[in-house]
Order: C-alpha cells, then sequence, then structure tokens
C-alpha cells in the first residue's frame, strides 16, 4: 500500500505579513532600488506640494478674498478676476501634474516591484535584476493594463459614493428613514471600495504570475482566489493603515523643525520618505504572499474536489 503523502501544514493567520518583512530583508538587491525610487518619488511630489501647488492655493484664496471685498463696478474689480483666473488655472495645472506623476511614476514602480516579489517568493534560486528585466518586458502589458483597469473600477465606486453622499443633502428634508438607508449605502459602498482595493491590488500581482491573464480577468481571477481569506484581507489594510499612520508624525516632526533647524527639518523629511518606501515595498511583498497563500488553498481544494468526484478502482462512481 503506498505511503500516505504528507502535506505542508497551512501557513499561519499572519504569514503573508511576515513574509512582506523577510522578503524584502532577504533579497535587499532587487528591493532596495526599489525602495530608494519610491523614496525618491514621494520626496519629489512632496516638494512639488510645498513649492508649487500650495503657494498658488494660498494666491487663489488671497485673489477670491480681495474679489469679495472688491466692488464689481470699481476699476480693479476685471484685474482681479484676471488674476484670480490666471492662478486658479496654474494651480489646476499643477496638481493635474503631481497627479500625473504619481500616478505613471507610481504604477510603474508598483509593478516593477511586484514582478520582484514575484520572482523572489516564486523562483528556486536567488533572483537577478537582470531575470526579472527580462520577464517583465516580455509581459509588461498584462499588470499596466490590470493597474489602469483597477483605476477605473476604483474611480467609478469612489464616484458612486460621493453621488450618494450628496444625496443626503436632498434626503435631510424629504425622510429620515430614506437619509438612514443613503447613509447605510454610503458606509457599505465606502467598505466594498476598500475590499476593491485591495482586490485590485491582488489582481496586480495575479497578472504578473498569470501572463495570460490581465485586466478584467485578473480582478476576477483574484476576487475567486480571495473568497476564503477575506479576514486576512482586512488584516492586511489594519496593518497597512496602522504603517502608514506610525510613519506619519516624521512629516509633522519634519514641518516643525525645518523653521528651527534645517539640517533637522530635512533628516525627518528624508526619514519620512525613506519609511514611506519601507511601508510600500512591504505592503507588495505581504499582498504578493497572500496571492501565493489563496492560490495554495485554491489548487488544494480543487484537487480535492477532483479526488472526490474521481471514480473509484472498480468503476464504480462515489455516492455524492
Amino acid at each position: 500500500m503506498p505511503a500516505a503523502v504528507t502535506r505542508p501544514p497551512p501557513p499561519g493567520f499572519f504569514t503573508f505579513l511576515k513574509h512582506g518583512v523577510l522578503l524584502p530583508a532577504r533579497h535587499r538587491g532587487l528591493f532596495l532600488p526599489l525602495l530608494a525610487l519610491t523614496a525618491a518619488l514621494a520626496a519629489g511630489l512632496l516638494l512639488a506640494n510645498s513649492l508649487a501647488v500650495q503657494p498658488l492655493a494660498a494666491a487663489v484664496l488671497l485673489d477670491a478674498n480681495a474679489i469679495s471685498r472688491a466692488h464689481p463696478a470699481s476699476a480693479s474689480y476685471p484685474g482681479l478676476v484676471r488674476t484670480l483666473n490666471r492662478d486658479l488655472r496654474h494651480l489646476l495645472l499643477d496638481v493635474g501634474a503631481c497627479l500625473l506623476a504619481a500616478v505613471l511614476a507610481g504604477s510603474a514602480i508598483k509593478i516593477a516591484t511586484v514582478y520582484a516579489a514575484v520572482a523572489a517568493f516564486s523562483a528556486p534560486e536567488r533572483p537577478t535584476v537582470s531575470a526579472i528585466l527580462a520577464s517583465a518586458r516580455s509581459s509588461l502589458l498584462g499588470p499596466a493594463l490590470t493597474v489602469a483597469f483597477g483605476y477605473a473600477l476604483e474611480v467609478a465606486c469612489a464616484a458612486a459614493i460621493v453621488a450618494l453622499a450628496a444625496l443626503t443633502v436632498y434626503l435631510l428634508d424629504y425622510s429620515l428613514l430614506l437619509l438612514f438607508l443613503d447613509a447605510l449605502l454610503v458606509l457599505l459602498a465606502s467598505l466594498f471600495l476598500v475590499y476593491l482595493t485591495v482586490v485590485c491590488a491582488v489582481a496586480v500581482v495575479v497578472s504578473a504570475a498569470e501572463p495570460e491573464r490581465r485586466g478584467p480577468a485578473a480582478v476576477s481571477r483574484a476576487w475567486r482566489l480571495m473568497q476564503r481569506k477575506n479576514a486576512q484581507a482586512a488584516l492586511y489594510v489594519v496593518a497597512t493603515w496602522a504603517l502608514g499612520a506610525a510613519v506619519s508624525p516624521m512629516y509633522t516632526l519634519a514641518l516643525r523643525r525645518w523653521p528651527k533647524s534645517a539640517w533637522t527639518g530635512l533628516a525627518a523629511g528624508v526619514a519620512y520618505v525613506v519609511l514611506l518606501g519601507a511601508v510600500e515595498v512591504f505592503s507588495v511583498a505581504a499582498v504578493t504572499a497572500y496571492y501565493f497563500e489563496c492560490r495554495e488553498s485554491k489548487e488544494e481544494e480543487e484537487e480535492m474536489a477532483r479526488h472526490r468526484y474521481a471514480k473509484l478502482p472498480n468503476g464504480d462512481e462515489p455516492n455524492i
């Protein structure tokens, strides 16, 4: 009689978070450049916000205040309106440029980090940067389409939440019951948006690990894989949110120390962007480990189902 095949014990509830820490630590050569790129992008966006966006926002507020104090029939009023329009146009252009840079550069760095995490998690030998780049070149379109499709889903869900929230203004004078139901829908839709962000993050890993799946197919695959591990998805959200909240005081310290000591403020700012990069690398590594756990669990379920419905050696069918 053949010996029974011993299966490895299932991973623990927190194992994927442990991999989120250990995977970058064991493959520092892969993840340190990606951490540096993430930190550089965060530093560039913070500088753009401080040097361009905030001064223009302050100028727009001053222009609006000046217009509110001026009389429409005065000679200076048209000039104030032109100044407001000019500053507002520049503000919108700068904000749009920052958002576009954050989306494009951030998505590119995220995709590269996902490829590094997939290679580090699944490769039997230590992966090299050249091997990861070769793999990324051959299937880069899949993760890019998946990221774009995920953004579209998240924007659509956010727009629905905004529409439901705006509806509360109308329902204030109409029906308290409908107001309560609308507020409940806003809460449920917001929770769904949080879950959707995790699904889209897993979908990017799916498109990198399974190149034949991209866009909607990758999102559908991620949704099915996560069905029995939703509690760990919630844990992932809590862990990443807690790490982000723990890092944010460093930015406040940088803003407070900068007027008093430039070097202290600069050191705090550098520490802040480096920690942001570390949190981003951790989140990608953790969600990659979470994907592999979900896939392994799904494959085990499918194998058990095949054995359950397989024919017995004498040709009879098992009773179902």
